[in-house]
């Protein structure tokens, strides 16, 4: 929060040490107790000077769990020193207590954000969109249809009828009262928020120009991660009242009765259902990197455990996955003749597989449900040609088997992918189908990071000199 241009009020500071602060500005400086976060993952609670030196009373917590309580100071060239009480026997500290600690959510309220970008607009809106000030708003000047015949443009273009000047106020006030039955509309608004002479399309360029700012380079930190995904909700949220703002002063020029007030339910309904999947391609490069950087080190063992599991063939892995026999497609795999069925790979479960690969080709949470969903599909179709009649899959059958496709797959950062699928889903999908599935493929996900584990308890059980 900034006054008189200023940092006032709670705030979030990231440093190029990658230090995270949380706490109280006034006039510019830090006061009062705050939260420190260390890029190794040491947390600090306390009191501390404008340089981040620890001063008064604190409490440090380690990665490893170990804290240390009393008091911090520092002298001239002496470095840092402290009295207080080391605690060594404290247990490992859960994850998200230090390392995956989130900062900013709940310091202050989402709606306060970046009022300096939707107040200029909200005041256009409430204004009836004057044309005198549509320009101070989109920030250049914008043609009429008799400006723009007279221009060079025109002149070099076909001499035919032109086509009315989307750009124009009156224009982009007709085309909403035009385009208000869901189909058309999601078109409408795809079309409005990719034109950056449009006024919905001018706020969607100014949020992604401040998302960016603020969340790359010095920006891009684990522990900004729930901030950023809760701000592009918000960002939604407030195209939507941008778009119903413009709306209401297009019924009202017409002459035609203004429409309801939603509920909170339905506007949720249109933020996630439609505007959300429609902006978030803006967003959507700084905020996975967050994702990436938040869940590196399940990542990590996750393509370990992708890496060991790649060694075997597919029958070798089917039975290592406890895959039931008479569900194996075997029917699917096509020998050479010099080629023995133990040693085929790759082959099994096929258009499962590459169904599966297609979720990182979309940045729709929606259609990465749908690419789970048609994955689901290929698996039960596999299974059902095999048993010659249609089968349902029990989750006892269907783990291993997604666990089969999901190693075959091979999706890097796959952690990344199903925590933003679940925290920008649309919450239509909670407890249905897809909602499983997802629920599913994290358990998957999850399995295959213990299998570097477990190929080692079980170091005779697979041998790599056995002849397969």
């Amino acid at each position: 929060m900034w006054q008189a241009d200023l940092r006032h009020g709670p705030g979030v500071m990231v440093t190029q040490a990658g230090v995270c602060y949380q706490g109280t500005f006034q006039a510019d400086k830090m006061v009062g107790p705050g939260i420190l976060l260390s890029e190794d993952d040491s947390l600090y609670e306390g009191t501390f000077t404008r340089d981040l030196t620890l001063v008064g009373k604190g409490k440090v917590t380690f990665p490893n769990g170990f804290t240390l309580e009393g008091s911090f100071g520092s002298g001239a060239g002496k470095g840092l020193h402290t009295q207080g009480v080391l605690d060594t026997a404290a247990f490992p500290p859960d994850p998200s207590s230090t390392r995956k600690r989130q900062l900013g959510v709940g310091i202050f309220p989402m709606e306060s954000h970046w009022q300096g970008v939707y107040g200029p607009f909200r005041d256009f809106v409430s204004a009836g969109c004057p044309g005198d000030e549509q320009e101070a708003l989109l920030g250049f000047h914008v043609q009429n249809s008799r400006e723009l015949r007279k221009s060079q443009e025109y002149l070099c273009c076909e001499r035919t009828q032109p086509e009315p000047c989307v750009d124009r106020m009156e224009g982009i006030l007709d085309e909403l009262l035009l385009h208000r039955e869901p189909r058309a509309l999601r078109e409408c608004l795809r079309k409005a928020l990719s034109n950056s002479l449009h006024p919905l399309g001018k706020l969607l360029r100014t949020l992604m120009l401040t998302f960016q700012a603020t969340y790359a380079g010095i920006g891009a930190n684990k522990h900004l991660q729930a901030l950023a995904q809760e701000e592009v909700k918000q960002h939604a949220r407030e195209l939507w009242a941008a778009y119903r703002g413009l709306l209401q002063v297009a019924l009202q020029r017409k002459g035609q009765a203004p429409e309801e007030d939603e509920d909170t339910e339905t506007r949720d309904l249109q933020v996630h259902g439609l505007v959300l999947p429609l902006m978030l391609p803006s967003f959507y490069s700084e905020l996975f990197t967050l994702y990436l950087l938040l869940h590196e080190m399940e990542d990590s063992l996750y393509s370990q455990g992708i890496a060991n599991l790649s060694l075997f063939p597919d029958t070798k892995l089917l039975e290592f996955l406890d895959v039931q026999k008479h569900l194996w497609p075997l029917k699917d795999l096509t020998l050479t003749t010099n080629q023995r069925l133990s040693l085929v790979r790759d082959k099994c479960f096929l258009s499962a597989t590459e169904c599966l690969q297609k979720i990182i080709t979309t940045v729709d949470p929606r259609e990465k449900l749908e690419v789970l969903e048609r994955t689901y599909g290929e698996i039960e179709a596999t299974v059902s040609r095999v048993l010659g009649r249609e089968h349902k899959l029990p989750m006892d059958d269907l783990l291993p088997l997604l666990i089969y496709v999901v190693s075959r797959a091979r999706i890097q950062h796959l952690g990344a992918e199903i925590h933003l699928i679940r925290d920008m889903m649309d919450p239509i999908h909670t407890g249905g189908l897809c909602d499983f599935l997802l629920t599913a493929l994290e358990s998957c996900y999850e399995h295959i990071q213990k299998e570097d584990m477990r190929l080692h308890r079980f170091p005779g059980r697979w041998d790599s000199r056995e002849p397969w």
